[in-house]
């Protein structure tokens, strides 16, 4: 006991050792070594550190980080091209008021490069931001206005900011952030030869998606409860939206749709966990870079005699269109892409005859939904399926245990388990629990396959007393939030019931609602209304007309599922669902209504296979 006691006691003392030595300002003059850990700038309420970071054993950047994150996570980097070796290298304000970055030698590394009359000092403030002030407050130059691979709260973006991509050791990458000809807020891959927008997506117009172009003065901001907001109707929400964070924004979405994220001729294949993959034909460049895409092995010719196509189903290069080629047929596909000796492969989206011939292979991914590939290929080339790259579709991120293709009566215990789990924080707490981010990620399968509600971040207590009940902020994630939380109404349990419909309509879907989009153009609020509807209309039908349930149920079950209970799921899932919250069930109720059916079932046998 007395072991740990001294421990933690020289622990403490260290901190505050580090604490002392670290400086609040920076005066002309002065300045800061990489060989000493403790000449570093801390913000006032000590969120922040300012110095050298260590990327390497002898190899440092001039940076700024997260004063308590595990990792450090560094926000700014005034060097990341050219680290400073960690002896001899030092950081200098000038008595003018330039910053000076100089290595062991003395050469200069980096520079504010601003003068002026009288320098007063540096700061590193509460919001991360490196300061510079000169007489009268007057601010000589600061880090926000010029960013590395983070924007940070208050910090803006306009026509001189420039967000890059960095690596763990801080090296750009080719993704920006950035003004576009036409003055919008975008995000680029820069390859080699050619730069690209991705977002907004360059397929749906600004006008549909309600942007302003040409704007004298564009700029954009992150505010500190998580949301963007740019003078061009840029918006977009983080997950975790709420107060009382400091964050850096990223954009939520599924890996496999980051632009290029397996370069060129690479197909991003969810197995189950994300992963890239090359075609046949084609051969990794780096195996420790997939950035750099696949490399073809084979020569494509233009004599059509000698090419042949290979099918990849579920599989597209997005974007990069040589063409479009509407309501035509596959044949006709093929023989276009063989007459252009530009054409490598295209797109076809069978039923609806959409035909999308590609010179350049960007943006391979392996998701439901988004159409075939037919990759052009020599004749005398052997394919095996086994090299055709191929995800594996176990559904909303469950992992291949917890899919439920596997056992639907698992799926419907673990829908009763997660509905008791969350009737319990609702309505036996002592003080009442809403979790406000019931999602499949948050709900955890043991080796028993019981499950376990997870991240209680975002959870808010409510006395039984009905206080502290106007909880008004958006919190969660898009796709599961109640429509409460947009309207800014008090929010109450019954958006955790909302949150569990959604789940549950995936769990019997065997798919994301956001999966199910039927174009790019359409928000996954749309597509899960859309689907509602549908049910409600099926659920309306006279007597015992069931034969469009197996078209909803998740095919990997082949319609071996009990009907009754697969009915009773959708009806709950659909009342929890009610726009109007006062019309949702309690988690009490959806729990009765489960157990209800699964004794009524087990006893009748009724339905498909038990």
């Amino acid at each position: 006991m007395g072991a740990v006691s001294t421990s933690v006691f020289l622990l403490t003392l260290i901190h505050l050792i580090l604490q002392i030595s670290a400086l609040n300002v920076l005066s002309p003059g002065s300045s800061l070594s990489a060989e000493h850990s403790s000449d570093v700038l801390l913000s006032p309420d000590g969120t922040f550190t300012c110095g050298f970071y260590n990327i390497s054993t002898n190899a440092s950047t001039f940076s700024i980080w997260f004063s308590n994150a595990s990792e450090r996570t560094v926000v700014w980097s005034a060097n990341p091209l050219r680290p400073v070796y960690t002896r001899g290298s030092k950081v200098k304000l000038n008595f003018d008021g330039s910053m000076v970055l100089r290595d062991y030698g003395g050469q200069i590394v980096w520079t504010t490069n601003v003068s002026s009359t009288y320098a007063d000092q540096a700061q590193l403030l509460d919001t991360g931001n490196l300061i510079v002030k000169g007489k009268g407050d007057i601010i000589l130059w600061q880090s926000f206005t010029s960013p590395t691979d983070t924007l940070l709260p208050t910090q803006s973006i306009n026509a001189t900011i420039n967000l890059m991509s960095t690596n763990r050791l801080l090296v750009p990458g080719h993704y920006s952030m950035r003004l576009d000809d036409q003055v919008l807020i975008s995000l680029f891959d820069d390859q080699i030869d050619l730069s690209l927008i991705y977002w907004p997506d360059p397929t749906v117009t600004i006008w549909a998606k309600l942007r302003i172009p040409f704007m004298i003065n564009t700029s954009g901001v992150l505010d500190s409860w998580g949301q963007f907001r740019g003078s061009d109707n840029t918006s977009f929400i983080a997950a975790d939206w709420g107060s009382h964070i400091i964050r850096r924004l990223t954009l939520d979405m599924m890996l496999c749709k980051v632009h290029g994220v397996c370069g060129r001729n690479g197909i991003c294949v969810y197995t189950p966990l994300p992963s890239c993959a090359c075609p046949p034909g084609f051969d990794v460049v780096d195996q420790s870079d997939w950035g750099k895409g696949c490399r073809p092995k084979i020569n494509i010719t233009c004599d059509e005699q000698k090419m042949k196509f290979v099918h990849l189903p579920n599989t597209n290069f997005y974007g990069l269109d040589l063409n479009v080629h509407r309501r035509v047929s596959l044949n006709f596909c093929k023989n276009i892409c063989l007459s252009d000796c530009n054409c490598n492969g295209f797109a076809y989206f069978q039923g609806i005859g959409d035909c999308y011939p590609k010179a350049i292979l960007l943006n391979g991914r392996s998701l439901k939904g988004i159409g075939s590939m037919y990759l052009k290929l020599p004749k005398d080339f052997n394919v095996s399926e086994s090299s055709i790259p191929r995800s594996q579709f176990f559904g909303p991120k469950y992992g291949p245990n917890c899919s439920v293709a596997n056992n639907y009566t698992i799926a419907n215990f673990s829908t009763m388990s997660v509905a008791r789990g969350l009737a319990y924080l609702h309505h036996e707490c002592l003080e009442w629990v809403i979790h406000c981010n019931v999602k499949p990620e948050n709900i955890l399968l043991d080796e028993n396959w019981v499950p376990k509600i997870a991240d209680f971040g975002l959870a808010k207590l409510l006395n039984r007393s009905g206080s502290n009940i106007y909880v008004s902020r958006i919190q969660g994630t898009r796709g599961y939030l109640a429509p409460e939380w947009v309207s800014s109404l008090p929010i109450t349990a019954k958006a955790d019931v909302y949150s569990f419909g959604v789940v549950l309509l995936e769990l019997l879907k065997g798919a994301r609602i956001s999966d199910m989009e039927k174009n790019d153009e359409e928000e996954v609020e749309m597509v899960l209304g859309r689907i509602v509807r549908v049910l409600n209309e099926n659920l309306q039908l006279v007597g015992t007309e069931q034969s469009w349930i197996p078209d909803f149920i998740d095919t990997k079950l082949n319609g071996d599922f009990n009907y009754l209970q697969a009915r009773t799921m959708m009806e709950l899932a659909v009342s929890c669902l009610e726009e109007d919250r006062s019309r949702r069930p309690t988690m009490e109720n959806a729990v009765q209504v489960l157990v209800s059916v699964d004794e009524v079932s087990s006893a009748t046998g009724v339905g498909g296979a038990v």
